[in-house]
């Protein structure tokens, strides 16, 4: 009886916790309250900037890049093309600006004539492997200012895992398959995968897209951070 009793206890415990926990966690927002100024007065063209690269990889900067420019035209928007403009930018010593003031933002205006510049941060880029199994870790922020008046239109987070596993049964190949995908692993489907899959689940549709106007109620996480599952 008292092992019972003591299990019970627990169970009641347990459950108390995972409701506490529950009834904490913010309830999903809409894209519409989340993003009310994509819906008040929404860009049409958009200028990517160069991402910004917090993570120890040199080479993220331009997979990362690229990889941008379908994930936006996908949600109707029309992007600036990036190595035309990366040029221009590296020109004008704007390349590895982090800090874009309302000033830098106005010449993007005149001188492209965009609606709104993409700012991304690389916070992590880490690639492992194991016996049977490699990954790689994306973590991105992004965010959409307005190059009218600087205002934030978009922002988001996303942490990405891509499984590079291996379905060879012998210890040795798979231990050196997996380990030089991982290497030499090609990184840019991934990013695109990832990026795609980010603008999909959180950006308001641009207006040449077919639901333009009409996910408003589509929902998000409360903190603006995603989890992002890619298998290979």
């Amino acid at each position: 009886m008292g092992k019972i009793v003591k299990r019970t206890i627990i169970a009641t415990i347990l459950l108390a916790v995972l409701l506490l926990i529950t009834a904490c966690a913010p309830p999903p927002m809409s894209l519409k309250s989340a993003f009310p100024k994509m819906y008040e007065n929404p860009p049409t063209t958009i200028l990517i900037l160069p991402p910004i690269n917090k993570s120890t990889a040199s080479d993220a900067k331009e997979y990362f890049a690229c990889s941008l420019s379908e994930a936006i035209g996908r949600k109707g928007y029309y992007p600036m093309p990036v190595e035309a403009t990366f040029g221009v930018l590296r020109d004008e010593g704007l390349y590895d600006t982090e800090n874009i003031t309302p000033a830098v933002l106005a010449n993007f205006k005149q001188y492209f004539g965009v609606d709104a510049v993409l700012i991304t941060s690389i916070e992590e880029w880490e690639k492992s492997y194991a016996i049977v199994a490699g990954s790689l870790t994306i973590t991105a922020k992004f965010a959409l200012l307005s190059t009218a008046n600087a205002d934030t239109l978009w922002d988001f987070t996303t942490k990405t895992k891509v499984s590079l596993g291996s379905d060879n049964e012998n210890f040795l190949v798979a231990l050196l398959e997996t380990a030089v995908k991982t290497a030499v692993e090609d990184y840019f489907p991934n990013c695109q995968k990832a990026n795609i899959m980010t603008m999909d689940a959180a950006l308001p549709s641009g207006k040449h897209h077919p639901a333009y106007g009409q996910d408003g109620d589509k929902t998000i996480p409360a903190s603006k951070h995603a989890v992002i599952e890619i298998s290979k």
